[in-house]
């Protein structure tokens, strides 16, 4: 399990402290390294670049009522395609970065399971797909 407590109260920042900043420093706490992306201009309109980027990155997509603690929620909140990244942390509570806000746990509220587009779990779960590889 990740002690992502030193992740709480960052200030958002695009491109430095943004969700997807925040789902990579969760990751690094637990010895993976992701790599960073450009991030779009237009953030509303551009297209997604987490669902875009998942294989290349090691992740595969599960279904939201097969979440566990790291898996990655791909959100549309206030953008055309799905935009928002927050990393699932148990006991219905998603860590994440909003704009203009500081980075923080929430409930996993209907709100966000109803905005969630996709879930991820890195692949290097061996269970990441529902079966042993």
């Amino acid at each position: 399990m990740v002690n992502y407590r030193s992740l709480i109260g960052i200030p958002w920042e695009y491109g430095i402290n943004d969700c997807f900043s925040l789902v990579r420093r969760y990751y690094g706490l637990a010895g993976v390294m992701l790599p960073d992306f450009e991030r779009p201009e237009r953030l509303e309109t551009s297209s997604s670049i987490f669902l875009e980027q998942a294989g290349a990155l090691g992740f595969r997509e599960i279904s939201l009522e097969n979440m566990r603690i790291g898996d990655v929620l791909i959100m549309r909140l206030g953008t055309d395609a799905p935009m928002h990244a927050g990393v699932y942390v148990g006991d219905q509570q998603i860590l994440h970065q909003r704009m203009n806000s500081l980075s923080g746990v929430e409930p996993l509220t209907r709100y966000y399971r109803m905005k969630t587009a996709a879930v991820f779990r890195y692949a290097a779960d061996r269970t990441a797909s529902g079966q042993a590889r």
